[in-house]
């Protein structure tokens, strides 16, 4: 069966390992959207945080943002689906994990939001500095994380935990936030593969924002394509009809897919795309 539409991850997939986009996939992506092929980003990031490179391909007009917790038609500015967590849980898991020396950061609307302790923070992360100056500029500060949270009559898309590692290497506080996070049954927690954890409602997830766009645009499981590399990319491998690892994906990544291309660094999502839904040998 014919691919009709592409799910994307973006950091580990799309990008490299340097964060840019290479010309190589911007044009492969381009070319599949020329096809009538969905081209459709899914990550984790909020709305702000899609890469405008990304966004200047005529013909990319949905995205799976926030784990699979909203569904936006860029066209339209709109928001299409939304599957928020409680708003009081969420503030209770921000409440809780506040005291511990870790990055807090919730997602509502097209942003994410953060303390000014979290800004500072960020720059000890061990991210590339790429990735710490997108998540400086792609959350608003808030003088109170939890009380924000629990002020969104809408509910909470996402919570992401970010752990600062300690002389070991180790990540500092992750399993006390683990265990915080295990008191709610309402939300599940998954790692986006940058030494962090994001928490979402139960039963949320890329695949199932997938296959409800699928659905709105009369297009069939079977006939999705999904590209991903981290345990939150998990949802959407298992679930497309086809479901494509990146040769640095997790290994829990490359056991479930189908398939498994080149690196990131190797324009591997783009090599996927050419071969099963362009089909051209770009492997």
């Amino acid at each position: 069966m014919a691919i009709r539409l592409i799910g994307l991850d973006l950091d580990g997939t799309l990008f490299n390992s340097r964060k840019e986009l290479t010309a190589h996939t911007c044009a492969v992506l381009a070319k599949a959207v020329r096809r009538g092929i969905h081209v459709v980003p899914a990550t984790g990031r909020p709305r702000v945080g899609l890469p405008q490179q990304l966004l200047t391909i005529p013909g990319i007009q949905y995205a799976v943002v926030t784990n699979g917790a909203a569904v936006c038609d860029l066209r339209g500015g709109k928001r299409l689906f939304t599957d928020c967590m409680d708003s009081d849980d969420a503030a209770e898991i921000l409440r809780r994990t506040r005291p511990l020396e870790v990055v807090q950061g919730a997602f509502s609307g097209d942003w994410g939001y953060m303390e000014d302790i979290d800004r500072r923070r960020i720059r000890r992360l061990d991210l590339v500095r790429e990735m710490q100056d997108y998540l400086i500029a792609s959350r608003k500060v808030v003088d109170d994380l939890a009380v924000f949270a629990r002020g969104q009559k809408e509910g909470i898309e996402k919570i992401v935990i970010n752990f600062i590692k300690d002389e070991t290497g180790a990540p500092m506080w992750r399993e006390e936030t683990e265990n915080v996070v295990r008191d709610y049954p309402s939300v599940t927690f998954m790692s986006g593969g940058i030494g962090n954890i994001e928490i979402i409602r139960r039963g949320v997830g890329k695949g199932t924002a997938l296959l409800r766009l699928g659905e709105r645009l009369g297009v069939a499981a079977e006939e999705i394509m999904a590209v991903g590399d981290s345990e939150n990319d998990l949802d959407m491998i298992r679930k497309a009809g086809l479901g494509v690892a990146m040769a640095n994906s997790e290994r829990a990544v490359l056991d479930c897919a189908d398939y498994v291309t080149a690196s990131n660094d190797e324009d591997g999502a783009a090599a996927a795309i050419e071969r099963f839904a362009l089909g051209e040998n770009g492997l």
